[in-house]
């Protein structure tokens, strides 16, 4: 796998995302886990953490008794992640590109990481990638930025200063584009003053072309919604700045009760049936 194929422009990030970033965006995931996935999953369930950065989540995960595997492109971020998760195994791989052996019940990917896969072609080759590792009743969660949150949030700059680093990020959108633009200019003393500078950019990609891109992976109904620590789970609104997505939930639970286990033609003439028969509010069915 050569440095281009693996993201490897996230190296030197690695260890600022792990003192900043890394702890401060778990809790949001974990109250979308705990309140709508967690429970619909085995309590030894298979977990992939994809585009695992530097391991703060699966650690929880694991220490809840799940069985948890991490993905990243980055060999620094999964050098935390080790530290961070010494019960995990974590595969440096990339999410465009990765084939696993086993199977998994849950599939997660939070913190906006698939808005950094840059094309609709490569972000639809992630939704298979997932696809073909997810057992038949598996489940998929992940969250992107939308452009509202683009307009909202990525403007400007901020910084940090602490006794052994400083840092600046200015932060741009270009809506004509649809992309973002992330510079980190960082400071940090080791023996001695040692100065880094990162690009790192984002793609915002509409709800429409998101459900689009799991259609073709092979994903056959969308959950989307907006969720809050203060607010817990909502519809999107036009000014949702952030998109959760869970393909195939709703029909899998409910099957699950009935004791419908089937995959295939059968069972795609039998949802469509009950489709005809129920009203999936906030939600995008695709056949």
């Amino acid at each position: 796998m050569t440095g281009k194929d693996r993201y490897s422009d996230y190296d030197d990030f690695a260890w600022m995302y792990n003192r900043h970033w890394g702890n401060r965006f778990t809790p949001g995931a974990l109250a979308v886990l705990g309140e709508l996935v967690l429970p619909e999953v085995p309590a030894d369930a298979a977990i992939l953490d994809l585009c695992c950065g530097t391991g703060q989540l699966a650690n929880y995960l694991f220490e809840e008794g799940y069985e948890v595997t991490g993905i990243d492109g980055s060999k620094e971020m999964l050098k935390y992640a080790r530290q961070n998760a010494p019960g995990v195994e974590f595969i440096c791989d990339d999410a465009r590109t990765f084939t696993l052996p086993m199977s998994f019940d849950l599939v997660t990917s939070f913190f906006d990481s698939l808005n950094h896969i840059m094309t609709i072609e490569e972000l639809t080759a992630v939704f298979r990638n997932v696809y073909s590792c997810l057992f038949e009743e598996g489940l998929f969660i992940f969250d992107m930025n939308l452009e509202p949150g683009y307009l909202a949030q990525w403007q400007g700059y901020y910084g940090i200063v602490e006794d052994d680093h400083v840092c600046l990020f200015p932060q741009s959108y270009d809506p004509e584009k649809r992309i973002a633009r992330f510079d980190a200019t960082m400071f940090r003393l080791t023996d001695y003053w040692y100065r880094s500078d990162v690009t790192l950019l984002e793609k915002c990609y509409s709800v429409e072309e998101i459900g689009k891109g799991l259609s073709e992976a092979g994903f056959s109904i969308l959950d989307t919604f907006d969720y809050t620590l203060e607010n817990g789970r909502q519809d999107l609104t036009d000014d949702s700045g952030r998109a959760y997505f869970s393909p195939m939930p709703f029909i899998v639970n409910h099957f699950s009760s009935i004791g419908f286990r089937s995959k295939g033609s059968d069972a795609k003439i039998f949802i469509k049936f009950f489709i005809g028969n129920f009203r999936c509010e906030n939600s995008s069915l695709f056949f």
